[in-house]
């Protein structure tokens, strides 16, 4: 059964194609999208600028209270440098509890006690020279925040539980598992593909669901930037080494960017429009396509240089026209 127009909500792709179509002047175009808070109002700007001024003033409090510990490390007792992390942890976490979890202040105060529980673990790993691993100290705080993480419900804090773990599993590869990796470590690679290419599933899985707190764009945006710099960086290598035929990881690794690239621009065009991501693949592209030509280019370096100019500004050019050319095909289907 066909939905009637009147019931179907009203998007900017709408508004953007009525104004084309000389159906809404220039202001009726923006009253109608501050309406719809695609353009921000005036009070909208004024929580803008609240959030961003509270995120620096938490941000210089917690720099402030790590550099105090670097600038007076020597003069401080044990008693001081334990008391003084601990209290603050302590008020941050009444705080938050005080405030509300659900409030945006609760959330940020616990977030920078997130940060102070792994300053005080190092400050615990030098002060008592315990001789543990460094991976150990990041699994530790790791571990430590999950339910601070669970009960926040706040994507910043997902983030850097997400970069924690992906810390602890770089440093655990290096110093445990394989110490004397000098090159490029495909198995680490690979490792660091399956962690955030799951987190990455899961936050497109959130996106069909509605928990709003993790529904943020730009996590996606980072997180997916994450898992292509992981595959990115083996296959740069691939394409400058010599022997690359012998590492059958590499080579594995190699086809994940292949496929990842290949899925991602047909799921991001078809499936689920997102312009950003697209153009996230499309830089990836370029990086690599660029660095190919670059190896296979039999030329003196002087024409490489122009003829790598020429190529790259060919490549940003072909992919504006291709990304505009969707966007306007997304209106048109929109509309």
């Amino acid at each position: 059964m066909q939905k009637n127009p009147l019931e179907i909500p009203i998007s900017s792709n709408h508004l953007y194609s009525l104004a084309r179509a000389n159906q809404l002047t220039s202001y009726a175009l923006e009253y109608s999208l501050r309406k719809i808070k695609i353009i921000p109002d005036a009070k909208a700007w004024r929580k803008i600028i609240d959030n961003l001024l509270l995120l620096l003033g938490t941000i210089l409090v917690v720099v402030g209270i790590i550099f105090f510990f670097a600038y007076n490390w020597a003069d401080l007792s044990y008693f001081s440098k334990f008391g003084l992390l601990q209290t603050s942890i302590l008020i941050l976490a009444i705080f938050a509890s005080w405030r509300g979890i659900e409030l945006l202040e609760a959330k940020v105060a616990l977030l920078a006690t997130t940060v102070l529980l792994g300053a005080l673990l190092a400050v615990y790993g030098q002060a008592y020279q315990t001789g543990a691993d460094a991976f150990s100290l990041f699994m530790t705080w790791a571990i430590l925040i999950i339910p601070w993480v669970l009960l926040g419900r706040f994507a910043p804090l997902w983030l850097l539980l997400l970069v924690l773990l992906n810390l602890s599993l770089i440093l655990y590869y290096k110093q445990v598992i394989n110490q004397s990796c000098d090159g490029i470590c495909s198995q680490l690679f690979l490792l660091l593909f399956i962690v955030n290419g799951t987190a990455m599933l899961v936050w497109e899985n959130i996106q069909l669901r509605n928990i709003s707190w993790l529904r943020g764009h730009w996590l996606g945006v980072i997180i997916f930037s994450i898992v292509l710099i992981v595959l990115i960086i083996p296959t740069l290598y691939a394409i400058v080494s010599k022997y690359w035929q012998n590492d059958l990881l590499l080579m594995l690794v190699v086809g994940l960017y292949v496929a990842t690239t290949a899925l991602a621009l047909w799921y991001y065009r078809y499936q689920r429009q997102d312009l950003l991501l697209l153009a996230v693949c499309l830089l990836g592209l370029l990086i690599v396509l660029t660095s190919l030509a670059y190896q296979l280019l039999p030329f003196d370096n002087v024409l490489n240089m122009l003829i790598l100019a020429l190529l790259i500004i060919g490549q940003a050019s072909l992919a504006t026209n291709w990304l505009q050319h969707v966007a306007q095909t997304w209106q048109k289907e929109a509309s």
